[in-house]
């Protein structure tokens, strides 16, 4: 268990930064007398290297495509061997673009399991994955709509505050 200091000093922030994070539910902690302690877990889930806005808005995306793969796999696939190929034929590819390209190919070859676990993987590789992602059109503008909308509330509600 730290002291609020301590935290306060390994995030590069203020004690009252680390209380009002407390106060506010955004860091868990409990009550020693007075004092709040806060258990070095939840100090290393703060510090874990969290992605970008835009790629945890990806992600969210993306784990919205899970349904329709698990429900209709053969048409969500389908449509993003179509855009692959459509990209081939339309645009401009340099070295970095066409490696896209053949790695989506391969996951997509690989079966739905594989493609469920890149698409909702935060791992680096299936992060880069996602921003060149095949899978344009695969949901629908009201799915995509309320996914967005829920991402917002989700950024405001678990990262604009520890960022302050």
């Amino acid at each position: 268990m730290l002291r609020t200091g301590e935290v306060a000093q390994i995030l590069g922030s203020s004690r009252q930064h680390v209380v009002d994070l407390c106060d506010s539910g955004r860091i868990r902690s409990v009550r020693v007398g007075s004092h709040r302690r806060i258990p070095r877990s939840e100090l290393e889930r703060v510090k874990r290297s969290p992605l970008t806005r835009e790629q945890e808005k990806s992600l969210w995306l993306h784990r919205a495509l899970v349904t329709p793969l698990v429900l209709d796999p053969e048409s969500v696939i389908s449509k993003a061997r179509a855009n692959i190929e459509r990209w081939r034929e339309t645009q401009r590819h340099d070295g970095m673009t066409a490696r896209w390209l053949s790695l989506w190919e391969e996951v997509l070859d690989s079966g739905v399991d594989t493609v469920i676990d890149r698409v909702t993987s935060p791992d680096p590789e299936a992060c880069e994955l996602r921003a060149n992602s095949p899978f344009a059109g695969a949901l629908s503008e009201e799915v995509r709509t309320q996914t967005l909308r829920s991402f917002k509330r989700h950024w405001r509600d678990e990262h604009e505050d520890l960022a302050s």
